[in-house]
C-alpha cells in the first residue's frame, strides 16, 4: 500500500458575472509518484494561512502513514489540536480530506461514490448560480433568467435583494426586490425552480417580512434569511414563512448542524465540502439531517475538485436535494483547468466509473490562469451599520 509523503499546492483563479475568484488545490502524494490524491481547501481568502495549516497537518499526522485509514486521520486532525474548529482550520481538514478519499479511490480502482456506499443515484440535479446581475432590472434578471434555462436548467438561484442593506431594507428596496422575483418567475413559468438568497444579511423582523411577500412565487427554499449565529432566530423565521428554510454555507463540523436539525429549525442544510470537513464529515451531517427528514443542497463556490467530490457525495445520500452549480457561469477555463470535469444536461451532471474523483490536473491550464492579487464578489451584502 503507498504511503503518504507529502504535500503540494496549486493555485488558479476564474471569474463569473458577479464575482472573481481564487482556488486552492491540494495534491497529496504517496512514495509512487503515479499514486496521488486531490483536494479543494479554497478559503476564498487566506490560503496563505491555510497551506501553513495544511503543510503542519501533513507532517504532523499523515506522513508516513497509510491514506486508507482517512476516518482516523480525519479524528486525529481535528481533535489533537488545542484549537478546534473555525473555518480555515476546517478547510484545511477538508482539503486534505478529499485529496485521501480521491486518493483512496485511486488506490483500490474505484469511484468515490461507490467508495461512499454506492450510489442511489448517478444524475445529480443541479441549480445555477452566477447567472444574474446584482443589482439588476427586474426586466434585466428576467432576460438572464430565460438564458439559463435555455441552458437546460430546471432550478436557478438568485439573490434579488440588491446589495444598499443589511439587518434592515427599506420599502423600495424591497418592492424592487419583489419585482425581480415576480419577472423571474414570470420569464421561467411555474414549473422552474425558484431559490432565494439572502445571505445571512437580515434581521428576524425584516426577514419574516421578506419571506411573506415571497410565498406567492413559491420559492424551492429561502436561503440564509437570518445570520447562522442564533438557531433560535433561524426557527422563528422558518415558524412564520410558509417557505422551506435553508442554512449553512458559514457553519464548520457536524456540531452546529445537529443543533439545528434537533431543533429543527432549517429544512434544507447546505455545508460547503471545501471548508465544513470535508466528504467524511458532509457524510456525517447528511446521516444526522436524515433522522429528521431534513435534506442536502452543498454550497457550492468550489473548484471542479470541490464540485465533483460534492456530487459523489449527493449520489452516496439518501436525503439529497439540489446541488448548487456555478460552473457554466465562470470563464471557459473553469472546465480545462482539471480534465474530467462533467458540464450539465438539462439540469442534471452525470457521474462517471472513474477512479476517485475522476479529475486529473491540466498543469499548463492551472498556470495560465494564476491566483488574482485582490478578488471581488458582489453577493448582496453590504454592511451598513
Amino acid at each position: 500500500m503507498p504511503a503518504i509523503t507529502n504535500v503540494e499546492f496549486r493555485e488558479f483563479s476564474a471569474n463569473h458575472h458577479n464575482a472573481q475568484r481564487n482556488w486552492l488545490l491540494v495534491k497529496l502524494n504517496t512514495d509512487d509518484p503515479a499514486v496521488y490524491g486531490l483536494g479543494d481547501a479554497s478559503p476564498m481568502q487566506d490560503e496563505t494561512q491555510v497551506t501553513g495549516l495544511i503543510t503542519v497537518f501533513v507532517e504532523k499526522y499523515l506522513k508516513g502513514k497509510d491514506p486508507i485509514e482517512s476516518e482516523v486521520h480525519w479524528t486525529n486532525m481535528y481533535q489533537d489540536p488545542q484549537a478546534r474548529g473555525g473555518r480555515l482550520a476546517t478547510t484545511a481538514l477538508s482539503g486534505i480530506d478529499i485529496a485521501l478519499w480521491d486518493l483512496k479511490g485511486r488506490i483500490l480502482g474505484l469511484p468515490v461514490w461507490k467508495l461512499l456506499g454506492g450510489a442511489h443515484r448517478r444524475s445529480i440535479r443541479v441549480y445555477a448560480n452566477g447567472w444574474y446581475s446584482n443589482p439588476g432590472t427586474a426586466k434585466q434578471n428576467a432576460e438572464e433568467a430565460k438564458i439559463v434555462t435555455g441552458m437546460g436548467y430546471t432550478a436557478l438561484k438568485f439573490d434579488p435583494f440588491g446589495q444598499t442593506n443589511f439587518y434592515k431594507i427599506s420599502l423600495e428596496e424591497l418592492q424592487k426586490a419583489e419585482d425581480r422575483v415576480a419577472a423571474v418567475r414570470k420569464a421561467v413559468g411555474p414549473y422552474v425552480d425558484i431559490l432565494l438568497e439572502a445571505h445571512a444579511k437580515f434581521d428576524v423582523m425584516n426577514a419574516i417580512q421578506i419571506g411573506k411577500r415571497m410565498e406567492q412565487y413559491f420559492p424551492l427554499f429561502y436561503e440564509e434569511p437570518v445570520s447562522q449565529e442564533r438557531v433560535s432566530e433561524l426557527l422563528e423565521v422558518r415558524n412564520k414563512v410558509n417557505i422551506p428554510i435553508a442554512t449553512g454555507e458559514r457553519l464548520y463540523t457536524k456540531f452546529p448542524f445537529a443543533e439545528i436539525v434537533d431543533r429543527h429549525a432549517a429544512d434544507v442544510l447546505q455545508p460547503d465540502i471545501a471548508n465544513a470537513g470535508g466528504i467524511t464529515e458532509l457524510k456525517k451531517i447528511a446521516i444526522i439531517a436524515e433522522a429528521k427528514h431534513i435534506t442536502m443542497a452543498p454550497h457550492n463556490v468550489c473548484s471542479p475538485v470541490g464540485a465533483m467530490a460534492e456530487m459523489h457525495l449527493d449520489a452516496s445520500i439518501i436525503n439529497f436535494e439540489i446541488q448548487e452549480y456555478h460552473a457554466e457561469f465562470y470563464t471557459a477555463h473553469y472546465f480545462t483547468v482539471l480534465e474530467g470535469f462533467t458540464r450539465q444536461v438539462d439540469g442534471y451532471v452525470e457521474l462517471s466509473d472513474a477512479p476517485g474523483l475522476g479529475l486529473e490536473l491540466n498543469e499548463d491550464e492551472i498556470a495560465a490562469h494564476p491566483p488574482l492579487v485582490k478578488v471581488t464578489a458582489a453577493g448582496g451584502m453590504v454592511r451598513g451599520i
